[in-house]
This record gives C-alpha cells, structure tokens and sequence, in this order.
C-alpha cells in the first residue's frame, strides 16, 4: 500500500489541493450568505426597535444569525466571536452609509 501512495504521490497531493479548495469555497460562499443575513437583520433591527435601543438590536440580531448558522460552523465560531464579527459589520456598514466609501470616516469624525 506504501508503495502505491509512494509512486502516485502527484495524484494524491492534486486531490488533496482540490479537495481543500472545494472546502474552502464552501466555506466563503457559506460566509457571505451569513453576511448578508446579518445585514438584512441589521435593517431589521432598525426598522423595529428605537434608537435608544442599540443592546437590544445588537442581542436581536446576534441571536437571529447565530441561529441561522448551520450546526457545522457553530462548531467551529462561538457566540463572543460571531458578536465581534457582527460589530465589524455594522462599523463597516456605517462607515459605507456615512460617505459612499468604506475609508474609517466614522472613526475619524468621532476622534474629533
């Protein structure tokens, strides 16, 4: 059996770099459906709850994305990390929404 792996080590080694590949599609096409879940709660949250609300609609849409991740990534992302991630979003969207351009504005005009 060593000696077979051992002559064909080029066809595995390519199926193995396929095989990775696929997982990796996989996982960035899972991710960006994710994505645009939480966005669409974002505005979600927005609509239903009020400004002074903001934990709320942060728990709200916490709550609803971590639920709509398949029981395979739940596995692997955590609750505290899927809350950072959601933050990064919502800055980034912020930031988007503020000037039409993702260039940390935001963070700019409340330094000043």
């Amino acid at each position: 059996m060593m000696e077979y792996i051992a002559q064909n080590w080029p066809v595995f080694a390519i199926g193995a770099v396929v095989l990775a590949y696929l997982i990796y599609l996989s996982v960035t096409r899972q991710w960006a459906k994710v994505r645009e879940f939480a966005y669409e709660m974002m505005l979600c949250a927005e609509r239903a709850f009020s400004d002074n609300q903001g934990k709320l609609k942060f728990d709200f849409v916490v709550n609803l994305v971590y639920d709509y991740l398949p029981a395979w990534m739940k596995l692997f992302v955590k609750r505290e990390s899927l809350e950072r991630i959601i933050q990064m979003l919502y800055d980034t969207a912020k930031d988007f929404l503020d000037d039409g351009e993702i260039n940390s504005s935001i963070k700019k005009l409340t330094d000043k």
